[in-house]
């Protein structure tokens, strides 16, 4: 076995790795170096002094371990490359755009175009983890899953020469978004390990997360600006689900997060591979629930909302790329936030020596505090703080997975020279292994004279069904793997070969079963392990094929995970008729991806879900006085069922985008008088009003006499009838017990005004008590006790009843007569 070491060796970039083993030249991985002041590019001039590549395996989709591969698979297109899934569609979204920063980058020849990009990923063949597959007659490929970013992966390779680990980068800790590394007792030969903080222990990883909530809310309380520049895959992923839960769990006031750069495309990668994630986030894309994004955390979509961010007087928290601030968004906000003095910068992750976010780590002890950001030089006012959430394994992991494999040759790669120096004098002292430090350029010829005998899953029984697995054959499949193999844990391709027994499987076929597994209830996946599954046990199955009754803190546990990102004040819960009504203070405004949730929260619960869509006037008049601070209010008017509310102000007030922002906010319409209110305007905002042309008009008692005889046979009839003034004169006002009873009528009271020469309107008043008494009796006639008196809201139209018992009532014919005999609606609590 030949080992070629092209870069990523003593240094900690382009990682490139060149392995001749069984007589075939093996590339691990192919990365660039991202400081300016190196060359980018692994010494590609050895692979063609060996002969070429016939295969090139990537372990995960950072730069320094992707940012060449477009070069050198133009160089052999024969050469196929193996990653998965996770991995090709980052890689896809990294090296686009890589391609974009090079091109907007002055006198820089960019490394290679987007038709090499795409040529490339013609050329990529996805495994799964932990799926023994052959790339060539005597070598075997398996991935495993290595934790650092959703996809990276531990690289093992077995062949008749011997076994080899390449560990990539890993970390054995779980983070919020994925798992740790899971790697089994592997039997290797030669072992390549990362040694990125060989020299350091990690703190503590929840008191890092609990240090970002407390300089977030100290930004708060300060009324302060934060930027976090993040790498926009691993990183900002995790740094939203640590805000985002601090928000939820009331640990951190609500603000809102800005997310930019290419941190928005890398979520919606993760959106698409659920079972590369944790499974509690995994579980929640696959049920249709937004990860990343809710009211707190938004997209930036344009340029021009950076300075609207900024130039805001409101507190906020701006997550974007790049993460040691050499590029993209994140060099424009900190040009911004630096001069702050209630600015906040808070670096987490690793910082190359010539970065601008190691300059700026490194001022902190400076009386002049200066930054530079390509030419311009900024004055740094702002807190900078550095908070540790490393993905990459320290010490005590990377000794703790080197001491599980105990390979008999080691070779230690990505990091500084002298932690490598040091990790690898401290592991030769404790470990019967031979150690090696390897640099860029050499190469080791490792014989392995008596290979080490490997590890081989036996699958003995088989179905060997001929017809494509499909729904109808879960139990089938089930039924069998609980017989033969109880509850051992599987790959989607495992399942697949135990049904038809056949080892060479189509993608498609793959794909396929994935879909019906996954939701399935025959089968259930590994608590740590999306992509792992095993047979669910009878009882549960039986189980989950009854009708289900969910318990109180069930239901509520479901409620928090569907609806707690739209920020309900309420959820009432009407057990009797298995319905939920959610409150907000502004339901007209709520996302409408609440609806597809609903849908989804109803297939699982078998609940139903309500709007309460009463708007709570308390918060939107504390709105209305926030947004009108500095003007004199003499009087708030409701006039919901016109969409509207209406501000009276005693003297002149000069509007700048208040009604805009309340428009926007509760979505309804803010009217502001500034002057004194006329009786005609009272009138006009209040009445419906029926107009005549006819010169005849009759006397006043005539005409509501004869109004009088045209109610006598209705169902309704107006109880009380005055005479009132508009701007177009005198008119007669008939008051119904709601104007909706009376817009029954509006045919016949256009009549009346004709035959009576009348102007007559219909009054927008309701008759409160009679409403609440009709209601009261209702309720007694059909037994149903209250547990408090009905409340009216004349805004809407509505009565709130709460019910002390509704068992064998019909509540749906109370409502419709209710309805029918008053034109209001009501709300059952």
């Amino acid at each position: 076995m030949k080992l070629n070491f092209l870069g990523g060796a003593y240094e900690i970039g382009a990682s490139c790795i060149l392995v001749k083993i069984d007589s075939k030249n093996i590339l691990l991985d192919c990365g660039i170096r991202q400081s300016a002041l190196k060359d980018p590019l692994p010494n590609f001039r050895t692979i063609q002094e060996y002969g070429g590549v016939d295969a090139i395996i990537i372990s995960h989709a950072h730069m320094d371990h992707i940012g060449s591969l477009p070069i050198i698979s133009k160089e052999y297109p024969q050469a196929r490359i193996y990653m998965n899934n996770m991995t090709k569609d980052l890689v896809r979204v990294l090296l686009y755009d890589s391609i974009k920063v090079m091109n907007n980058r002055e006198a820089e020849m960019p490394l290679y175009a987007e038709t090499q990009v795409e040529d490339m990923l013609n050329r990529v063949f996805t495994i799964n983890y932990e799926v023994e597959f052959p790339i060539f007659d005597n070598i075997k490929l398996t991935f495993y899953n290595a934790g650092h970013i959703a996809g990276a992966a531990c690289v093992y390779i077995q062949s008749s020469e011997g076994a080899l680990f390449y560990s990539g980068d890993f970390s054995i800790f779980p983070q919020k978004s994925i798992e740790g590394a899971k790697i089994p007792r592997l039997r290797p030969d030669v072992a390549i390990f990362e040694s990125t903080y060989g020299d350091k222990l990690h703190a503590n990883r929840e008191l890092e997360e609990q240090r970002l909530i407390n300089l977030a809310a100290e930004c708060i309380n300060n009324k302060g600006k934060m930027l976090i520049p993040a790498f926009a895959l691993g990183r900002s992923q995790e740094i939203l689900l640590i805000l985002k839960r601090a928000i939820n769990k009331k640990q951190l006031s609500k603000v809102n997060i800005y997310v930019d750069g290419m941190v928005r495309n890398i979520n919606s990668v993760y959106k698409l591979n659920p079972l590369f994630l944790k499974n509690t986030l995994g579980k929640k894309v696959l049920k249709g629930i937004e990860p990343f994004y809710d009211n707190n955390v938004k997209k930036i979509n344009k340029k021009e909302e950076r300075d609207t961010i900024l130039q805001s007087d409101e507190s906020c928290i701006i997550v974007s790329s790049s993460g040691m601030l050499t590029g993209g968004p994140s060099t424009y906000y900190a040009e911004k936030i630096a001069p702050m003095e209630n600015g906040y910068i808070v670096i987490t992750g690793y910082q190359d020596e010539e970065s601008p976010g190691r300059k700026l780590l490194n001022l902190y002890d400076e009386d002049e505090r200066v930054l530079s950001i390509g030419e311009k030089s900024i004055p740094v006012k702002c807190k900078v703080e550095k908070v540790g959430l490393s993905a990459h394994g320290d010490k005590g992991e990377i000794k703790a997975l080197i001491n599980l494999l105990s390979p008999k040759n080691l070779l230690l790669v990505h990091g500084d020279g002298d932690v490598i120096d040091s990790l690898g004098t401290e592991i030769s002292m404790e470990l019967n292994s031979n150690v090696f430090v390897p640099r860029c350029g050499e190469d080791f010829h490792i014989v392995i004279k008596k290979p080490r005998k490997q590890w081989k899953k036996s699958l003995p029984h088989t179905l060997n069904k001929k017809e494509e697995f499909n729904e109808n054959n879960l139990e089938t499949l089930w039924n069998f793997i609980r017989e033969y193999y109880g509850e051992k844990l599987f790959t989607i391709e495992e399942l697949l070969y135990i049904w038809s027994g056949n080892s060479k499987i189509k993608v498609s076929c793959i794909e396929n079963m994935q879909k019906l597994i996954v939701p399935s209830i025959y089968f259930q996946s590994d608590n740590k392990r999306l992509f792992l599954f095993k047979v669910a046990n009878k009882e549960d199955v039986e189980e989950a094929l009854k009708p289900k009754e969910l318990k109180p803190n069930e239901l509520n546990g479901l409620i928090e995970n569907y609806f707690s990102q739209y920020n309900y004040k309420k959820a009432s819960l009407i057990y009797e008729h298995k319905k939920i009504i959610l409150n907000f203070d502004f339901p007209k405004t709520v996302d409408s991806s609440i609806y597809n949730n609903i849908e989804l929260f109803q297939k699982e619960s078998h609940w139903n879900v309500e709007i309460n869509t009463v708007l709570n006037n308390n918060a939107a008049e504390a709105l209305i006085r926030n947004l009108l601070k500095e003007a004199d209010i003499k009087k708030i008017s409701f006039m919901l069922s016109d969409g509207k509310v209406i501000v009276n102000l005693n003297s002149p007030y000069e509007l700048k985008n208040e009604q805009d922002i309340f428009r926007e906010t509760t979505g309804y319409k803010l009217k502001i008088l500034q002057d004194e209110v006329k009786n005609d305007a009272i009138n006009n905002d209040n009445n419906s009003t029926f107009t005549t042309n006819s010169n005849f008009v009759m006397e006043q008692n005539e005409a509501l006499k004869s109004i009088d005889e045209n109610f006598e046979n209705e169902d309704f009839k107006p109880y009380k009838k005055g005479i009132k003034n508009n701007s177009l004169g005198k008119y007669i006002e008939l008051s119904f017990i709601t104007p909706n009873i009376g817009r029954k009528y509006a045919e016949k009271i256009e009549k009346l005004s004709h035959a009576t020469g009348w102007n007559i309107g219909i009054s927008k008043s309701a008759n409160m008590n009679e409403i609440i008494n009709i209601a009261s009796s209702l309720c007694t006639k059909k037994g149903i006790v209250l547990k408090k008196n009905p409340s009216f809201n004349s805004a809407l139209l509505t009565v709130t009843l709460k019910l002390q018992n509704t068992k064998n009532i019909n509540l749906e014919s109370l409502k419709e007569e209710f309805e029918t005999k008053t034109g209001c609606n009501i709300i059952f609590l």
